[in-house]
C-alpha cells in the first residue's frame, strides 16, 4: 500500500508507457527503435527493484505532489516513490528511475522515502542543535549528490547508453546553511535558513558541483558492482511478484504518442484534467 488515500489505484508502469503523449524532448523522433526499447528494459529493471524493495513506484503525472502531501504529513507509513516528472517517458523516466533506484541503494528501503527524514532537505529534526545543521545534513547531500550524479553514471557503465539520459531536475537538490531562504517544515522539523539556486545560483551551484565532484569520485569499480548486485537482488524479488504480465519492450517502443485530450491528466501535475486546468497549455511539456 503507498498510504491510506493517497492512491486509490496506482497507476501501473505499463499503463504509463503505453499512455503517451508528445514531450518536450521529441524523444519518439529523436531515439531510435533500438534506444527506446532498451529504455523500457532500464524502466521495467528499476520497475522491478523499487517493487522487490516494498515501494510504489508511482507513475501518475502528479506523482511529485502526493508525495509532497505525504511529506507535509510527515507520513510514516507512505510508500510511494514519485518517478514521473513530465511527460518524457524516455530520457526524463529512465532518468527518474535511476535516481530513485541509487537512493534506495544508498539509504534504508525498509523505511519510507529510502530513510531519508521526509523534512529534509530543507528543515531538520527540532531535536537537531542550530550549530550542527551542516554537519547533520552533510551525508544527505552527498547521498544526494551520488544519486544525482550517479544516473549518467549507471546509464553509461552499467546499461551503456549512447544517449543522454536526464534527472527529474536540472540541479541535484541539496541544502547548505547560511543563506536567507526557508521553506516551511513539516511537524517535528525546523527549517534551516538556506543558500537557494533562485537568489543567490552561483554559491548554491558552486557548493553543489564540489559536492557532485567527490560524488563521482566515490564511483569506482568496485562500488559499481557493488551498486549492480544490490539492485540485481531486488529486481529479482519484483519481478516475481508483477502485477501481470507487461508488454514487450520492443511493442512499447513502437507505439505512438498520442495528442492530448480533453479528459487526461494535465501536464502542469496539477492533478486536474486538462478541460479543468491549462486547456490549450497541453501542447508537450509545461
Amino acid at each position: 500500500m503507498v498510504a491510506a488515500g493517497s492512491l486509490a489505484r496506482p497507476r501501473g508502469v505499463h499503463e504509463a508507457l503505453l499512455e503517451q503523449h508528445p514531450c518536450f524532448g521529441s524523444c519518439h523522433e529523436t531515439l531510435s527503435v533500438a534506444q527506446r526499447t532498451r529504455a523500457v528494459e532500464i524502466v521495467y529493471h528499476c520497475d522491478d527493484a523499487l517493487r522487490g524493495w516494498g515501494y510504489v513506484p508511482v507513475y501518475d503525472i502528479d506523482g511529485d505532489r502526493l508525495w509532497r502531501a505525504a511529506q507535509a504529513r510527515n507520513d510514516p507509513g507512505y510508500r510511494g516513490i514519485a518517478v514521473r516528472f513530465g511527460e518524457c517517458i524516455y530520457r526524463r523516466l529512465v532518468g527518474a528511475m535511476l535516481h530513485e533506484v541509487l537512493h534506495a541503494v544508498f539509504g534504508d528501503p525498509s523505511r519510507p522515502n529510502h530513510g531519508i527524514p521526509f523534512g529534509l532537505p530543507y528543515a531538520v529534526p527540532e531535536s537537531v542543535p542550530e550549530r550542527d545543521e551542516e554537519s547533520y545534513l552533510a551525508p544527505f547531500n552527498f547521498a544526494e549528490a551520488r544519486a544525482f550524479a550517479g544516473v549518467w553514471v549507471l546509464a553509461e557503465r552499467v546499461f551503456e547508453l549512447d544517449w543522454r539520459v536526464l534527472n527529474a531536475r536540472d540541479f541535484a537538490t541539496m541544502c547548505f546553511p547560511g543563506g536567507n531562504a526557508l521553506v516551511p517544515p513539516p511537524r517535528g522539523f525546523r527549517a534551516v535558513a538556506h543558500v537557494d539556486p533562485e537568489h543567490h545560483p552561483e554559491r548554491y551551484l558552486r557548493r553543489v558541483r564540489a559536492v557532485e565532484e567527490e560524488a563521482l569520485a566515490w564511483f569506482t569499480p568496485a562500488h559499481l558492482d557493488e551498486i549492480v548486485r544490490t539492485i540485481e537482488v531486488a529486481a529479482a524479488a519484483g519481478r516475481s511478484t508483477r502485477p501481470r504480465g507487461y508488454p514487450s519492450p520492443a511493442d512499447v517502443a513502437r507505439v505512438s504518442p498520442r495528442a492530448w485530450g480533453r479528459n487526461d491528466p494535465c501536464p502542469c501535475a496539477s492533478g486536474r484534467k486538462v478541460k479543468a486546468c491549462c486547456r490549450d497549455g497541453a501542447r508537450g511539456e509545461m
